[in-house]
Parts: C-alpha cells; sequence; structure tokens
C-alpha cells in the first residue's frame, strides 16, 4: 500500500514538472549548480546491498518509478549507457562516469530527461555502518532549467527519497 502510494505521488511529480516546463512557467535566469544529497541506513551488510544496488543497469530492481533498465555495455566502464524506462513510459538516458566495486560506488551523468534539470551528475555510494548494516548515500550535483531551484531540489529529494525508502523496505 505504502508503495503504491510513493508510486502515485512520484506521478504526480513528474506530471507537474513537465507541465511546468511545457507552459514554461517559472524560468530559472541564473545558472547555480544545486545539490541533493539523501542517504539511508539498510538493515543488511553492505557488500549485500552494493551486490544488490551496484549494477549501474538495476535500479529497476528497487526505484519505484523505474520499470525496466536497458544497458549498452557491461555496467562496469565508463562510457557505458543505460536507458531506464519510468512507469509513465518516459525515459532518462545516462551514462556511467566512473565505476568502483572496490569502493562500492558510482557515478554517472543524464544525457537526456524529462526533468527540468541540466549538467546532472550524481554518485550512488554503499559504505558499512555498525554491525551488519549499510548506508547507502545518492549525491547529485545539477542546475535547474524552467522551474526554480526550490522545486528542482524538491523534485530530485522526492525522487531519491522514493528510491531509498523503496530499499530499505526491501531489506525488512
Amino acid at each position: 500500500m505504502k508503495l503504491q502510494y510513493k508510486k502515485n505521488k512520484l506521478k504526480i511529480v513528474f506530471a507537474v514538472v513537465l507541465l511546468f516546463s511545457y507552459l514554461g512557467l517559472t524560468v530559472n535566469l541564473h545558472a547555480e549548480t544545486l545539490m541533493v544529497e539523501e542517504k539511508v541506513i539498510v538493515d543488511a551488510p553492505a557488500k549485500a546491498v552494493w551486490a544488490f544496488v551496484g549494477g549501474f543497469h538495476v535500479l529497476d530492481r528497487w526505484h519505484p518509478a523505474v520499470t525496466e533498465s536497458t544497458l549498452m555495455g557491461t555496467g562496469k566502464n565508463i562510457g557505458d549507457i543505460r536507458d531506464l524506462t519510468l512507469d509513465n513510459g518516459q525515459h532518462v538516458i545516462e551514462r556511467l562516469e566512473m565505476y568502483d566495486e572496490t569502493a562500492m560506488t558510482f557515478q554517472y551523468e543524464i544525457m537526456k530527461s524529462p526533468l527540468p534539470i541540466a549538467d546532472y551528475h550524481a554518485v550512488i555510494t554503499v559504505k558499512s555502518v555498525e554491525s551488519n548494516k549499510a548506508e547507502v548515500i545518492w549525491r547529485s550535483n545539477f542546475t535547474a532549467v524552467g522551474a526554480s531551484d526550490e522545486e528542482v531540489k524538491d523534485i530530485i529529494k522526492g525522487i531519491y527519497v522514493a528510491g531509498l525508502d523503496s530499499l530499505v523496505a526491501l531489506y525488512k
């Protein structure tokens, strides 16, 4: 029930973003680099969590808004591309910028997206914390395009929270 609520909420966020973009409502005239970071503690060992989320092509396993992930490459080499199909049928095209299995981290950029963003670069990292628990950190830098800085930061935060909350729920 909670997961369906989050999916519906995320659909509404995407619809509002697209409407604002289409109507050209809030225009950001300056290109300030924005940052969003969200973290969660997962009740599982870090290596197990990394094995589940650490592939560049597996976001559809744990993010409620992603229905399919198609990978061009191995998912571990710089330049590999993933095409994420969202639950509303839209696509996000991303390119792998860095992958470090030992450090349990990877970095990617968004090349094409329905989101009101530009110059988006993100990092997902899994760290061992406490006894048999993992911290998952999702952080990005980007600029807002077609919406206010705060609106875009809220959208990105909502995407991260929906995904990370879903991940935590999978380990309960």
